[in-house]
């Protein structure tokens, strides 16, 4: 599908399948001021002067459909670096459909998801990684992420293409030197040189790349796992988490036998909590089944809350012991009913609130190691891929030359990266990626 940047486009800019007191409609295209003066009627001048809010009546061939404010924006300085116009309406379906169909009529065209947005970034308004931004801005499940996106929309992540484009060329600038001109005028690079240089570019890049799991998790949400033998208070730490009773407490050992998950947030990470059976030796074939689950989901959850109501240091059971220390993080609980003694786990108690700050703080610390000092971090799908790809062209390339082949086989595999990641930016193959991009984008952005 091809975008047409020479015709008027038409959207509305919020949601208008549902009744609210105010809409936005958008226009975008050269034309778009003379066609709005058709059907506006200003209760004052009827100059339209830009970047001014006008008051008035908006009329069709049937008469008045409703009465607005609307303000034009004359290119460059636009959104789209088109001309643009924004009519402020009563938030009525019938009203924006009706506003709508007033400028179809004379001409303009329905926009296209995020066509809004495409025409900012052939504009020049915007590049590839912030126009994603806009996106993932509006997707955003936290405040926390959306700091993070803002932070990274266009600037550091651009800034960590160019450096690593800036190396790549000094290497193939020696390598196509000395295929072109012979060892004996300029001096090809040491093999040992040659591999550090490539290993440098790939620790780059995995760094970069490591980051991927803590941004899936942050569109999915973290999954955090809360285990540990009956009766220790793991279905009361639960309700204490997410606000309600959402999980049946007893004093009775066995009462949960299933999964049970909620959704909430702790510190800006959106987090999937999951409570779960009481791990221990059982008949009950149910409760075995509850059981067994837990140990399937242990190695897929991102961390694990291991509760216990011991003074001792308890050893976990042989599944848990499996998974990185840092993977889990030992509990003591119902510090109210016992006096507390000093150990090296977390101390709470879910019915006062003890220890519960210091507990999320923990958690949000063990879910977030993977941003610690990192400046560069990659935001959404696209960006993974590519930086996936990136990657494995380059480990092969090292591994290649570590093989024994020639500097040319390099510069051949360099040349991909090189490509890769102007298609990161958009500097490169950016028709073939808007339909992809632009397609899961909103109408009006």
């Amino acid at each position: 599908m091809e975008y047409s940047d020479r015709d008027i486009i038409v959207a509305p800019a919020t949601a208008y399948q549902v009744r609210a007191p105010l809409a936005i409609i958008r226009l975008s295209g050269f034309g778009c001021i003379d066609m709005v003066s058709l059907c506006f009627r200003s209760a004052g001048s009827r100059t339209q002067n830009p970047w001014e809010l006008r008051y008035g009546d908006w009329c069709d061939e049937d008469g008045l459909v409703d009465d607005v404010m609307l303000v034009c924006y004359r290119a460059p300085r636009s959104y789209t670096g088109q001309d643009m116009v924004e009519i402020f309406c009563h938030g009525n379906p019938l009203f924006i459909d009706d506003i709508i169909r007033s400028l179809l009529s004379r001409g303009a065209r329905r926009a296209r998801p995020g066509e809004f947005t495409m025409r900012a970034v052939i504009n020049g308004k915007m590049d590839l990684l912030r126009a994603e931004g806009v996106h993932d801005l509006i997707e955003a499940n936290t405040r926390y992420q959306a700091d993070l996106i803002r932070r990274q929309s266009g600037g550091p992540l651009v800034d960590f293409v160019k450096e690593s484009v800036e190396e790549i060329l000094q290497i193939q600038a020696h390598i196509e030197a000395t295929i072109d001109y012979g060892e004996e005028d300029i001096d090809a690079l040491e093999r040992d040189v040659m591999t550090g240089r490539l290993q440098n570019l790939c620790i780059r890049f995995e760094r970069l790349d490591e980051t991927a799991g803590f941004t899936k998790s942050m569109r999915r949400g973290f999954r955090v796992l809360i285990t540990g033998a009956p009766n220790v208070g793991k279905s009361t730490l639960f309700n204490t988490l997410v606000k309600q009773e959402r999980a049946i407490v007893t004093h009775l050992p066995g009462t949960t036998r299933d999964l049970i998950s909620e959704e909430i947030e702790i510190g800006g990470l959106p987090i999937v909590l999951i409570d779960s059976a009481g791990v221990r030796d059982t008949r009950d074939e149910i409760e075995e089944i509850g059981i067994a689950k837990i140990f399937e989901l242990l190695h897929d959850v991102d961390l694990v809350l291991y509760l216990s109501e011991s003074d001792e240091d308890e050893p976990p059971y042989e599944q848990l012991k499996e998974l990185p220390k840092e993977k889990w993080v030992a509990v003591k609980t119902k510090s109210d009913l016992k006096p507390v003694q000093t150990c090296g786990r977390m101390i709470i108690s879910a019915r006062t609130g003890e220890g519960l700050e210091r507990l999320e703080q923990e958690v949000v610390l063990r879910l977030s190691t993977a941003m610690k000092g990192q400046p560069v971090y990659l935001i959404n799908q696209r960006q993974e891929e590519l930086i996936s790809d990136v990657l494995r062209q380059l480990q092969t390339a090292l591994d290649e030359y570590r093989a024994g082949f020639g500097e040319e086989v390099v510069s051949s595999y360099l040349n991909s990266v090189r490509g890769l990641l102007g298609e990161l930016t958009g500097e490169t193959g950016v028709e073939d990626i808007l339909d992809r991009m632009f397609a899961n984008f909103c109408l009006g952005k």
